[in-house]
């Protein structure tokens, strides 16, 4: 998604961006990795996925975009939920509306660092509840389906995913499915038609699926809403539980996605390249194959021209000194925006296929399950 502290509108190079336009984008075109997938064209892209599809090398990778239509919270969201419990528990005297407030206004005005936040909260948690393991755990259970639409159908996205789960034991074949969710959205989808779907959640060492049954590897944790929770059930949210995945190179997590980057060929869907583990093991899978060629591909959301010409005009309008009179002259602004947008849109592609993966560009979500039916059909 757009992100309005990007880099990318740094003072400096903004203004070296409209003193030289022309020649900076040759120049950075000229100059990147992109020229290893130039060739492919959208279909070529979607034809390279049926072929691993076909040869049952398929892997799907999922995000927080795939749950994001059922009212699941955001990270965001989900820290200032639990937050906000903190402050209810702690100001018991006070008025229920004053501490939501609190919670609210806290994140807005300081702006909290979301890894020291987790940290505060897993700690808090563990203190106030000596003789529970699981008592984070089952905080963010009760935050998480707060708000979840029960009687809500399932999605698009989620119902062609679907269909590729239903051939478990025929030909072609989904290998498994990897995701970094706790949620229990694709289990219970896969639980709501008639047809028996043969699969496993897999969140810990030592759990094991069956021959004929799809694999489904929560490698951050599982929380179904049912069922009462274990140690099996720890979910990595805060700062420790990222660095013990860090260090741990043979946990069980790590070595899964480390064999699929490696040895398979992975759909990214509703996934970012902005968690630090994540890169660190497409880094190893890469270096282990030998080679620099394209093995997986993600589905991302172009880049909004509303939002990006919105937050250049705020940018211009607080910092006159970007453009003087006779350059503001001289320009279009919608010439300029589509220009930034393609530069970031290079630079996000010369970030994937540094991992071997190459971007599939949509402009709209609901292109994917379109996509992902081209690819099983």
């Amino acid at each position: 998604m757009y992100n309005s502290k990007s880099t990318m509108f740094n003072s400096k190079l903004f203004l070296n961006f409209f003193n030289d336009k022309t020649d900076f984008l040759d120049s950075f075109f000229n100059k990147n990795l992109y020229y290893k997938i130039a060739h492919y064209s959208q279909q070529d892209k979607i034809d390279e996925v049926k072929n691993w599809y076909k040869s049952e090398r398929l892997v799907f990778v999922l995000g927080a975009g795939t749950s994001i239509d059922y009212g699941l919270p955001s990270w965001d969201e989900l820290l200032q939920k639990l937050f906000l419990l903190t402050i209810k528990s702690d100001n018991d005297s006070q008025k229920d509306n004053k501490s939501s407030v609190l919670a609210r206004t806290f994140n807005s005005v300081f702006e909290p660092s979301s890894l020291i936040s987790a940290r505060y909260l897993h700690s808090y948690f563990k203190k106030n509840n000596p003789n529970s393991t699981v008592a984070f755990e089952k905080s963010i259970r009760d935050v998480l389906y707060e708000n979840i639409d029960k009687n809500l159908k399932d999605s698009d996205l989620l119902k062609e995913i679907r269909q590729f789960c239903i051939a478990a034991g025929r030909s072609p074949n989904l290998d498994s499915i990897i995701t970094y969710n706790y949620d229990d959205i694709i289990e219970e989808c896969l639980r709501n038609i008639d047809v028996d779907i043969p699969f496993t959640p897999i969140h810990a060492r030592g759990m094991n699926y069956k021959k004929n049954q799809l694999p489904i590897y929560h490698v951050h944790g599982y929380l179904p809403r049912q069922g009462k929770l274990t140690s099996k059930n720890k979910v990595v949210l805060s700062e420790n539980g990222y660095h013990q995945q860090y260090t741990d190179t043979y946990g069980w997590s790590n070595l899964i996605q480390i064999n699929k980057f490696k040895d398979y060929n992975c759909l990214f869907i509703g996934v970012s390249f902005s968690d630090p583990n994540l890169r660190r093991l497409l880094d190893i899978a890469k270096n282990e194959r030998g080679d620099d060629e394209i093995h997986h591909f993600c589905l991302k959301k172009r880049y909004d021209k509303k939002k990006v010409k919105k937050e250049l005009e705020k940018l211009l309008s607080e910092d006159p000194r970007l453009l003087d009179e006779k350059q503001r002259a001289n320009i279009e602004l919608d010439d300029v925006v589509n220009d930034l947008i393609k530069l970031m849109q290079k630079f996000e592609e010369n970030d994937a296929i540094s991992f071997g993966v190459g971007l599939i560009w949509v402009d709209d979500y609901n292109e994917i399950p379109l996509i992902l039916k081209n690819i099983r059909e």
